[in-house]
């Protein structure tokens, strides 16, 4: 038998019927067939016969959901109908075979005090090198209301395995932060419906987690005492809701391309954001009582991966109504850069089915040179309604506008003519030194004399 890396499939050599002509197929064609099951289903197939015992057990992600049988489970049985499932969970863990690219465990709270949580956590990264880690505690709704019931009890450096870039918690209670001891490993962290004892622990959790380039973050905390400071220059996305007020809040993110506000209460003088990404006026964001919308800002690059790109869209509309967001928008682009454009379409087209409040628009000063044959941003979308006929923004506010520049000043006048902008359309033109000012308000006077797709709308200089 030839020899085979832990994390493949072994060639083991069963009986099969002649008849049988799908379990004749090769391992990795069948392994595509699982992978379209879930764990639950792909494990009821070691049934059909011997060829199929262990196909299952080389899934390269496992589901261990118990949710769904404690959903309709009465409560009295809840905690030992969880410990049967967690029997069970724990067996097809141990049977698993190869390394995981991603495993998600949805449990009960029993689970996180008497260790079975923490020895599925040390399995299934130590020795199954699992790269994405999802935990979620289920909490029944009769003992929802206490915050401690599922309190995150692990050992010190439980996350730092090599192997695990990706942890995301959910419904979890922390006091502690010794479980994310020299976590440099992390790339991504998502705490959601998260309570933390007080900002401090969170800072330190974030601190020891030096390489993270995404953080999500939903989380109340115990007192409003203390200060969340986040401090990472390998750091690019950014979500956060805080439904409490704390102390203060501060970033200093010198990589951070997006800024994904959903809620946050706090005064002005509270939060710091010291990101150069995010250059479109900061402070507008922050109210004396809170934000009450969601407001995102998005640096545009076209250097950026599409799988990167993927990951942070689904990120910005998962949690939104049909995946469509609302409220407000600022963003830096490159107008001239056909890359950066059609980002921004994509982005535009997140609030499709609901009308934006505010867009912030940073015209970038760099201009992408143009390949030889390829068409201006002008010509790509000037023959449609940008980003399509179904768009419609509030107010709109244009920062570094150059009315000498002929896919700006076309940008600018799609947004006039073709209905986009409802009320009313800024453009700012007081930091200009006063011969471009000049010729900026001479372009903004033609932008005037457009006609006017909603005829309400007013432009104006600031």
């Amino acid at each position: 038998m030839t020899a085979r890396s832990s994390s493949s499939p072994r060639k083991l050599q069963y009986p099969i019927d002649d008849h049988d002509w799908i379990s004749k197929l090769p391992d990795e064609l069948l392994q595509m067939i699982l992978s379209k099951l879930s764990t639950e289903e792909a494990v009821k197939t070691s049934v059909l016969s011997s060829r199929w015992v262990d196909l299952w057990k080389w899934r390269s992600h496992l589901v261990l959901d118990m949710n769904r049988v404690l959903e309709t489970t009465p409560d009295e049985h809840v905690h030992r109908v969880s410990l049967q499932l967690a029997s069970s969970m724990t067996k097809a863990i141990e049977s698993h075979r190869g390394h995981l690219e991603s495993c998600i465990i949805h449990h009960y709270v029993s689970q996180c005090k008497d260790g079975t949580l923490q020895s599925w956590i040390d399995t299934v990264t130590r020795l199954k090198h699992t790269k994405d880690l999802t935990l979620t505690a289920h909490i029944p709704g009769y003992i929802r209301w206490y915050k401690g019931a599922s309190l995150l009890r692990l050992l010190p450096y439980t996350f730092s395995h090599h192997s695990l870039t990706s942890l995301s918690l959910c419904g979890f209670s922390l006091v502690y932060p010794h479980a994310f001891g020299n976590c440099g490993n992390l790339k991504t962290i998502k705490l959601v419906n998260m309570v933390i004892s007080q900002a401090s622990v969170l800072t330190e959790v974030l601190a020891a987690c030096s390489s993270l380039e995404v953080i999500v973050l939903q989380v109340d905390f115990l007192t409003r005492l203390g200060v969340l400071k986040i401090e990472n220059n390998n750091l690019k996305f950014l979500q956060v809701t805080f439904p409490n007020e704390i102390d203060r809040f501060e970033v200093y993110a010198t990589s951070l391309d997006v800024l994904d506000i959903k809620f946050i209460k706090g005064k002005r003088e509270n939060i710091i954001l010291v990101a150069p990404n995010i250059q479109v006026n900061k402070n507008a964001w922050v109210s004396d009582h809170g934000i009450h919308n969601p407001h995102l800002f998005y640096n545009v690059s076209s250097n950026l991966a599409q799988e990167e790109k993927n990951i942070w869209r689904e990120l910005l509309v998962n949690d939104f109504h049909d995946m469509k967001r609302y409220g407000s928008l600022s963003v830096s682009v490159d107008i001239t850069d056909p890359k950066e454009v059609d980002i921004l379409k994509e982005t535009l087209l997140m609030w499709a089915t609901n009308q934006m409040t505010e867009l912030e628009i940073l015209f970038k000063n760099k201009k992408a040179p143009r390949e030889e044959g390829e068409c201006s941003t002008n010509d790509r979308t000037q023959a449609k309604p940008f980003p399509n006929a179904a768009f419609r923004v509030s107010n709109v506010r244009l920062y570094n506008f150059d009315g000498s520049n002929e896919e700006e000043f076309a940008f600018a006048s799609r947004l006039v003519i073709q209905k986009t902008v409802v009320r009313e359309m800024m453009i700012e033109t007081s930091s200009f030194p006063p011969e471009k000012k000049l010729k900026v308000e001479a372009a903004v006077a033609k932008l005037m004399e457009l006609p006017k797709g909603c005829k309400r709308l007013c432009i104006e200089c600031f």
